[in-house]
């Protein structure tokens, strides 16, 4: 991609600022800050992960996390995305919520593909392996909703849970 056709898609993107002369001053060093919305952008218009363009995992064996402090690209890549967040951190009770709401879901299309596998084939399913998975699905629920409790209760913004909301089960 050309400087201009990067231009190009920047402003597409809503950033017209990252003017083709702009971009071939990064690209050239002569501009050495670069805004969060710029790096943003960048990462959109390449197609890339707004952290490759800042640790070149891959390309480099070390980079500068902090002033005078290298690390792996990799790890800084993962310090910069928050891998190792403080357990009760906001950012790793979203985490928590995102991950239980995944099991919930894959727990219920297990279910459902069951469903389909009895109807259309006639596989019958053991009662205790299908009780296993409901069951599996309700202590799941269970913890995603002790979870938005807590959240609740520190102030969070709650992400909402399309077709799992509603009314607690017993």
């Amino acid at each position: 991609m050309s400087a201009q056709q990067l231009a190009d898609e920047c402003a597409r993107l809503g950033h017209p600022a990252l003017q083709r002369t702009v971009i071939s001053n990064m690209e050239n060093g002569r501009r050495r800050d670069v805004s969060v919305a710029d790096v943003l952008v960048l990462a959109a218009a390449l197609e890339v992960a707004p952290a490759a363009l800042i640790f070149p995992a891959g390309y480099a064996a070390e980079v500068e996390r902090l002033p005078g402090r290298t690390a792996a690209p990799l790890e800084a890549v993962d310090w910069f995305a928050g891998a190792e967040a403080e357990e009760n951190s906001a950012l790793a009770l979203m985490r928590r919520h995102r991950d239980l709401e995944r099991r919930i879901r894959g727990v219920y299309r297990r279910i459902w593909e069951q469903g389909i596998a009895e109807q259309r084939y006639g596989v019958e399913l053991e009662d205790a392996e299908a009780e296993a998975g409901r069951e599996m699905a309700r202590e799941l629920t269970d913890q995603l909703h002790e979870l938005r409790e807590e959240m609740t209760g520190r102030g969070l913004e709650l992400p909402p849970l399309p077709g799992l909301d509603g009314p607690k089960q017993n």
